[in-house]
């Protein structure tokens, strides 16, 4: 068997039966294609909806099919000193447009926190001394589990907290507070203040021998705390959230000053009001501030490209996701234009990234659900399931990895694993459309055809009413006429955990004979063939066609063929 390796473009022989395959160049076992594989455009429009995984693996939400652009211009320089609360309002409010509320509080110190700070500090007399306390009195609140560890590549249910809101959701022990770590930075900063050290927040991209990304989501950003000169006589990281004890180098971390925190923080708040609230005008509006408070953190260009591509904006979308990997090539970034990538049908733009992203970290869980979704699409089933086993042992909480195995089973007609792997997803994701709309193409492939309807209504509960009409067309056009009938009430199910699958499937995986008086799409359900038309995206099989882009830079649905 014969190789291609995208990075050194390289081709080579490869024994029968070598199902891990390594080019003998540069060594490495990522960004290899099959020479006889079927192209990854080509194959896409029949075998994976390659822009809906793009949309789980990224996490952008909605779908809907417009857009606006604001100039991404820094509101001007603030200098290091903290500023009050009421300044960075009115700043953000006349400098970005945006009000900002509590999260101005993000770094303020009232007595709770000044009592916490001046405890866990008492005995030590130097700002680091003060500093590492600080972090270790937060390292003891995770052992105790008052915050815990997780995936971070979508945002958490409920708004950004400032550090007074973070110390009373980690205080109890249990709790099990999916924190960010810029809100743990921001109470260790707070706290630090109060006992007159001046502590700021830094934005970290790397620590020297990890070998996964430090910010998955390559849009949440990871933070620490910073000490400068003169408090300190070079400056010194602090890790409040991973309680690391080794120093990134001089140019993988940089310092904020207090009005790019809280561009920061908007961005927190532009992902929590995409992916929990469904409201793309204030996510957008949030995403812009951040921008123009932080322009030159990939982190925020990031949010604001998901944000513009969650509301139709894709070519400003994309462009905003190679902004943000020109500010910073990391593993983060790559897999993040790798999926953009995907959706447009650009397959060795997409193996390239991925490529890179997992050469720089290779456990980065994300990436090799990304490596696993470009081997589905070119029809590599054996080796897709591989990159999900091992995207598995890395990460078994990663909320799009249920989704990406439903899409592996139904794909071969596994069906009852299909179902499970797909109500398991939009567990993890109840209030994400694209999840909802995966389970209801596997209920359709199943014959579950109310559920599939009940799904349906899902979908469209979670669309903005201006989206309404297109999700709807959307939906008839994957799922069929009948997808909006109303659904018959549910029968109870068997078990509480084990999906129900009919018994009269087809070999291949589809629904049997309907029964006369059931209520199965009747045959003008199934869209005719149709031939491919170049630069379209397929979104199922059978699917709609989308375009990616277009002559007004817009999302298009085109539902004429």
């Amino acid at each position: 068997m014969r190789y291609h390796c995208i990075q050194c473009d390289e081709s080579f022989e490869v024994a029968a039966g070598d199902d891990k395959p390594r080019c003998p160049k540069c060594l490495r076992q990522h960004g290899l294609r099959k020479l006889d594989a079927v192209p990854v455009a080509a194959a896409a429009r029949s075998r994976v909806p390659l822009l809906l995984m793009a949309a789980l693996v990224l996490g952008a939400v909605g779908g809907g099919l417009w857009w606006r652009h604001k100039s991404a211009r820094s509101t001007g320089p603030v200098g290091q000193a903290p500023v009050e609360a009421e300044e960075l309002q009115e700043r953000a409010r006349t400098g970005a447009g945006v009000e900002v509320g509590d999260l101005a509080q993000l770094l303020v110190a009232d007595e709770k926190v000044a009592a916490f700070a001046t405890r866990v500090t008492q005995g030590k007399g130097s700002a680091a001394q003060k500093a590492q306390a600080v972090v270790l009195a937060l390292a003891e609140r995770a052992k105790k589990q008052g915050f815990v560890a997780w995936s971070r590549t979508d945002p958490r249910v409920g708004a950004p907290m400032t550090a007074r809101q973070v110390l009373d959701a980690i205080s109890k022990d249990g709790a099990r507070v999916q924190l960010y770590p810029l809100e743990a930075a921001a109470l260790a900063v707070a706290a630090l203040r109060s006992v007159e050290v001046p502590a700021s927040i830094a934005e970290v991209f790397r620590y020297e021998g990890e070998t996964s990304a430090l910010d998955p989501s390559g849009r949440l950003g990871y933070y620490a705390v910073a000490l400068v000169p003169p408090a300190v006589s070079t400056t010194q990281l602090f890790d409040a959230y991973g309680a690391r004890q080794t120093q990134p180098s001089a140019g993988a971390f940089t310092v904020l000053n207090d009005l790019q925190a809280l561009g920061a923080l908007l961005s927190l708040r532009a992902m929590d009001r995409l992916s929990n609230g469904g409201d793309q005008h204030g996510a957008l509006a949030d995403a812009d501030a951040a921008v123009k408070l932080l322009p030159s953190s990939p982190s925020t260009r990031s949010v604001r490209g998901a944000v513009l591509l969650a509301s139709g904006g894709a070519e400003e979308g994309s462009r905003e996701m190679e902004a943000a990997l020109q500010l910073r090539s990391d593993a983060a970034r790559r897999n993040n234009v790798a999926m953009v990538a995907l959706a447009r049908g650009d397959g060795a733009r997409a193996t390239k990234e991925v490529s890179l992203a997992l050469g720089e970290a290779p456990d980065f869980a994300s990436a090799h659900l990304t490596l696993a979704t470009l081997h589905m699409a070119s029809g590599e089933r054996d080796l897709a399931r591989s990159e999900l086993e091992k995207c598995e042992s890395l990460d078994r909480d990663l909320p799009a990895l249920p989704l990406a195995w439903a899409e592996l089973y139904a794909g071969s007609g596994e069906l009852t694993q299909a179902l499970a792997k797909a109500q398991e997803g939009v567990r993890r994701r109840p209030k994400n459309p694209e999840a909802h709309l995966v389970l209801a193409r596997i209920d359709r492939q199943a014959g579950r055809y109310d559920d599939m309807r009940r799904e349906a209504q899902q979908v469209l509960a979670l669309a903005t009413v201006a989206d309404t009409d297109r999700i709807k067309a959307l939906l008839r056009e994957m799922l069929g006429p009948t997808a909006l009938e109303v659904p018959s009430a549910p029968e109870p199910s068997p078990t509480p955990t084990e999906p129900r699958v009919p018994t009269d499937l087809t070999l291949g995986g589809g629904p049997g004979p309907s029964k006369a008086g059931d209520n199965a799409p009747h045959l003008l359900d199934q869209p005719s063939a149709r031939p491919a038309v170049p630069g379209d995206l397929q979104l199922g099989s059978p699917a709609p066609k989308l375009h990616l882009g277009g002559t007004d830079s817009k999302l298009k649905l085109d539902l004429s063929h």
